[in-house]
């Protein structure tokens, strides 16, 4: 090749160098780093139907939590709660069941809808309709969280974009499940959100965190009891 006898002798000298950089010498690619660091805190979603479930616990509110989510007073949805035992336990009483237990704390979220709430939750007075939901949390550490967690779609399938996929993470030890924009997840289209856990619910007082439409809603639901140890996708 002829032209490399004319490079600048600056240019000669550097080409050779490069030439022999190994790749740990290269500088490190931010991108790809935060891609990496992304993917470890990443859950892979399991289909709810694939569950096999038992009873459920009768808490202090009953067999399930029903709260709104409130956003500066007003409902942007509703949130039903509940925590049940796996399919060979029935009633599902966490002061008999054996030790090991498996406890899978459920969530249906219906957004821009706002069914009758349990003592002591205040119903808002004023409730939003909703355009784009994009993200449901928990707001407290997975204590004992297994490493599963997952959704359901089926109340909302038909009206979701093809090909819905929403994506599961760990953000210091509390589980989101974020929700493509493009699904237009909206009013009255209920999705249903679990995940597993070592650890029963101490009471309804774990708070749940809600976004639509750019704004961040808040809902009252069951709250494992600290200790167990979180799966290491949370680190």
């Amino acid at each position: 090749m002829r032209f490399a006898a004319f490079l600048p002798l600056s240019l000669a000298l550097i080409l050779p160098l490069a030439a022999c950089q190994s790749p740990a010498d290269a500088p490190a690619d931010p991108v790809e780093d935060a891609t990496l660091a992304e993917s470890r805190d990443m859950i892979a979603p399991t289909d709810f139907a694939a569950l096999e479930l038992g009873g459920i616990i009768q808490g202090p509110l009953g067999p399930e939590v029903e709260a709104s989510l409130v956003a500066a007073g007003v409902a942007l949805g509703d949130i039903a709660s509940r925590v049940q035992c796996p399919g060979d336990l029935d009633p599902c009483d966490p002061g008999t069941a054996p030790e090991g237990t498996i406890y899978t704390y459920i969530y249906e979220v219906r957004p821009g809808f706002d069914g009758p709430n349990d003592p002591p939750f205040e119903m808002p007075e004023e409730l939003r309709p909703v355009e784009r939901a994009t993200s449901f949390a928990l707001t407290f550490p997975a204590y004992g969280f297994t490493g599963v967690a997952g959704y359901s779609v089926y109340d909302a399938e038909s009206v979701l974009a093809d090909g819905f996929t929403a994506t599961i993470s760990c953000v210091d030890n509390r589980i989101v499940w974020t929700i493509p924009e493009e699904s237009e997840w909206g009013t009255g289209e209920t999705i249903t959100f679990f995940w597993q856990s070592t650890q029963p619910p101490s009471g309804p007082t774990g708070e749940y965190r809600f976004t639509a439409d750019g704004a961040e809603a808040t809902g009252m639901g069951p709250m494992p009891s600290e200790g167990g140890a979180i799966a290491a996708v949370c680190e």
